[in-house]
């Protein structure tokens, strides 16, 4: 087995299907190469950066890093998005491979200066990146919820406490138009103003509604028989930030217009709300461990400021598992 580094534009058709055939088995999933594509392609550099695992002519194995342009204290910095990491079952057997995959890929990194690599790995991967590769672990992501059918979220619940729940979240959308509050603005965020990232953002799967002043997308999950409605991101389309008018919308368009148990948010939210309630850590149903990695640290001043999560707007918007 070999190593390739590739950019997304120098695949060619023959590995573009061996590749979306690999990890679709991987990952039991039915991905098509147009998916890939857009996913890849759609970036502030037009492509994105592949370390491919290879074995003869067959792509055995793949970590990618997409480009994006952050904010770190209002100065622009390259941040590179690690994922789609997978390694077919049968070549898993070397421990140190994808050690050697990541950090051929990193060295190619530096050139095409990208300066922080981010990631949030699940749980089977994050001793690994954690222990092995030497990332490091900045936090928890939160899960913040609202249960629009209570007796369908906790299954021992009876089915007759979704009437109450629809009259509690109707009341906390009519008290939450008494007050208005804004976001505070994180020293280290996505840079939201090049509109190339809500394009590589939202697919055919995601809804983007945009009432009056606010925009919201979402997307609906089936979890296990829950239907969750991921809120994936939500703003004033006047001041492009968070706050409790455009969430509020969100709220109501979402419960009266889709058949849904339960709506998540995953980030921070940084401004007073009544709507959504921050998930217990047991409760948790997995936890999202946000990983960082500094290639260079030129322009990063105060890297332990980096390492403070609290620094960070990270939430569903910047990474892609829904």
């Amino acid at each position: 087995m070999n190593i390739e580094i590739k950019r997304t534009t120098e695949l060619n058709s023959n590995e573009w299907e061996i590749y979306t055939s690999s990890f679709n088995q991987v990952f039991n999933k039915i991905f098509t190469i147009d998916d890939f594509k857009q996913k890849y392609l759609t970036t502030i550099d037009g492509l994105s950066y592949h370390s491919l695992l290879m074995q003869d002519e067959l792509i055995v194995g793949g970590c990618t890093v997409i480009p994006f342009e952050y904010f770190i204290k209002n100065t622009i910095v390259r941040v590179g998005l690690a994922v789609d990491v997978f390694i077919l079952d049968t070549y898993r057997s070397h421990p140190m491979i994808l050690y050697q995959m990541y950090n051929k890929l990193k060295k190619s990194l530096t050139p095409n200066k990208i300066e922080i690599v981010i990631a949030v790995p699940n749980d089977t991967a994050f001793s690994y990146w954690k222990n092995i590769i030497k990332w490091k672990e900045v936090g928890l992501l939160n899960y913040n919820v609202l249960p629009v059918k209570l007796g369908n979220v906790i299954s021992k619940l009876p089915a007759i406490l979704n009437i109450f729940s629809f009259f509690g979240y109707q009341i906390l959308l009519c008290c939450s138009y008494l007050f208005h509050s804004t976001e505070r603005i994180s020293d280290i965020r996505i840079n939201r103003t090049n509109r190339i990232i809500e394009k590589q953002r939202y697919t055919a799967e995601h809804k983007k509604i945009i009432l009056q002043d606010a925009f919201f997308g979402y997307r609906i999950v089936n979890e296990e028989g829950i239907i969750a409605c991921y809120l994936i991101d939500f703003y004033n389309t006047k001041k492009l930030i968070r706050d409790s008018y455009s969430l509020n919308k969100a709220i109501r368009y979402i419960c009266s217009n889709e058949k849904v148990d339960l709506i998540i948010f995953i980030g921070k939210l940084t401004f007073s709300q009544i709507l959504l309630i921050k998930v217990p850590f047991k409760s948790e149903p997995r936890h999202l461990h946000f990983m960082i990695d500094i290639i260079i640290d030129d322009n990063i001043k105060d890297i332990d400021f980096v390492y403070n999560i609290n620094n960070w707007d990270f939430g569903l918007f910047n990474y892609d598992v829904r």
